[in-house]
């Protein structure tokens, strides 16, 4: 089984969120399994995704004005 890390990610503006919110969520199922994790309701959000495999985060950190964070 890979590793797994325990991440958050936000976005750089609130068009950084309409442009890439759908593509993370279908990173995040895809990679954890899961539909739903933690986010706050500010605009753009920070969420907290289960952990995720390191090709995961790399995806995640590919994409522009999405910013990752280790917790």
């Amino acid at each position: 089984m890979s590793e797994r890390k325990t991440i958050y990610y936000t976005f750089d503006s609130p068009e950084s969120w309409q442009k890439h919110n759908k593509k993370i969520t279908e990173i995040i199922q895809e990679d954890a399994g899961v539909d739903t994790w933690i986010c706050n309701r500010a605009l753009p959000p920070a969420c907290h995704p289960p952990p995720l495999t390191t090709a995961a985060v790399d995806k995640l950190k590919a994409l522009d004005g999405v910013i990752v964070g280790d917790n």
